[in-house]
C-alpha cells in the first residue's frame, strides 16, 4: 500500500464522511421512514438551563427514555426510538451544554440527573409505572448516576457501551475529574467555527475513532449536530452545538459499586469490538454482572453500537425488554 493510499484509508476512519463532501449519502427505507415519524417537542426549565427533548408514542404506555453521549443530542436517538412506541411511550433529550438544550456557566453530575428526571415527569414517561432509562457513554454514566441517587423512581436502566473501572469497595471511582484550567473565556466558549455546513459535516468524526459503514446514519447525526454562528469576521457561519469547555468543567464520581446496591435492575449492552469491552473495568463488569444483570455482547460493534449495528441493536433492546425486569401485575 502507498503513502498516499495509507493517509486515505486513515482519514476515512477519523473523518469517515470526508469523501462526500457534504452530499448525503443513500439511505434505507426503515431510516427514512423512522426519522419521518412524527414527534412531540417539549421543553423544560432546570436549574435556569431550558432542557429540550423529544416524545413519541401515547401517554398511557410505559415510559422509556434514551440519554446521548459526550458532545452529542437526542437526534441520535431519533432513528431508533419509533422503533419502541408502539407500546412504549418513549422520550429523548438533550443534557444541557449539548444538542438544543442551554449551556451553563457550571455543571454537575447532579444537574444532570436532575434534568434526567425533570424530563421523565413532564414528558409524561411515569403515568403507567416507573420508566426505564436507556444511556449510551457518558449517558450511561448520567444514567448510573440516576440509579445511584433515586433508582427507586425507575423500573430499569441500560447501560450502553459507557467506560467502566474498578471501583474501591468503600470509597467509589472517579470517571471524570474537573480540569482547573477549564474556564468560560469567549474564545474558547465559541469553540471551531466554519462558513459552510459542508466542510463541517466532512470534518465530522466519531470519538473514540472507530471504522464506520453506515455512512447515512452519521451523515444525520452530523447534520442534527450543527448551528449557526456569527464568525469573528461578523459573516455567518456554522459551529457544533456542544459546549466545547463542558466536559472540563464538572466531574462524575460514584460512591460505590453500584452493582452491589443497585435501586433498580440493571442490563448492560456492549459491542464485542468497542475498546470499553476490555481491560479490568469490564472484567469486572462481567463478573458483578452474572446472575445479576442481563449483559449482551453485540458481535461486530464497535463503541458507537446504535451506528455499527443498527437494527441489531434494535433488535437486542427491543427483546431485552420484553422479558426484562421481571415485572408482576400491570
Amino acid at each position: 500500500m502507498s503513502k498516499t493510499s495509507e493517509t486515505t484509508k486513515r482519514e476515512d476512519l477519523i473523518r469517515p464522511l470526508s469523501e462526500l463532501a457534504g452530499q448525503k449519502p443513500p439511505a434505507p427505507e426503515w431510516f427514512e421512514k423512522a426519522i419521518a415519524t412524527p414527534s412531540e417537542e417539549g421543553a423544560v426549565d432546570v436549574a435556569g438551563a431550558r432542557i429540550r427533548y423529544s416524545v413519541w408514542g401515547e401517554a398511557d404506555q410505559r415510559g422509556l427514555l434514551f440519554v446521548h453521549g459526550g458532545r452529542a443530542h437526542r437526534n441520535w436517538w431519533r432513528p431508533f426510538a419509533p422503533f419502541f412506541a408502539q407500546n412504549r411511550r418513549v422520550a429523548a433529550l438533550d443534557l444541557s451544554g449539548m444538542g438544543d438544550s442551554d449551556w451553563r456557566e457550571n455543571y454537575s453530575l447532579d444537574l444532570l440527573v436532575d434534568e434526567v428526571f425533570a424530563v421523565i415527569d413532564k414528558a409524561d414517561l411515569a403515568s403507567r409505572g416507573r420508566p426505564i432509562v436507556v444511556g449510551h457513554s457518558f449517558g450511561g454514566w448520567v444514567t448510573l448516576a440516576a440509579v445511584e441517587r433515586e433508582g427507586e423512581r425507575l423500573g430499569g436502566a441500560v447501560v450502553v457501551d459507557s467506560p467502566l473501572g474498578v471501583p474501591d469497595p468503600h470509597e467509589g471511582y472517579n470517571v471524570i475529574k474537573k480540569k482547573p484550567e477549564a474556564q468560560s473565556d469567549g474564545v474558547r466558549r465559541r469553540g471551531h467555527t466554519y462558513s459552510t455546513s459542508e466542510e463541517m459535516i466532512a470534518r465530522f468524526r466519531l470519538l473514540p475513532n472507530q471504522p464506520a459503514e453506515n455512512l447515512y446514519l452519521l451523515d444525520y447525526i452530523a447534520r442534527e449536530g450543527l448551528r449557526p454562528e456569527t464568525m469573528e469576521d461578523g459573516s455567518k457561519g456554522w459551529a457544533w452545538k456542544f459546549d466545547p469547555v463542558k466536559d472540563g468543567r464538572f466531574e462524575i464520581h460514584f460512591e460505590r459499586d453500584l452493582l452491589r446496591a443497585a435501586r433498580c435492575p440493571l442490563a448492560f449492552i456492549y459491542g464485542e469490538k468497542s475498546l470499553f469491552a476490555q481491560g479490568d473495568g469490564y472484567q469486572h463488569l462481567q463478573e458483578q454482572a452474572r446472575g445479576r444483570s442481563p449483559f449482551v455482547v453485540i458481535p461486530a460493534a464497535y463503541h458507537h453500537l446504535m451506528m455499527d449495528q443498527p437494527l441489531a441493536f434494535v433488535s437486542t433492546l427491543r427483546t431485552l425488554l420484553s422479558a426484562w425486569p421481571v415485572r408482576f401485575g400491570v
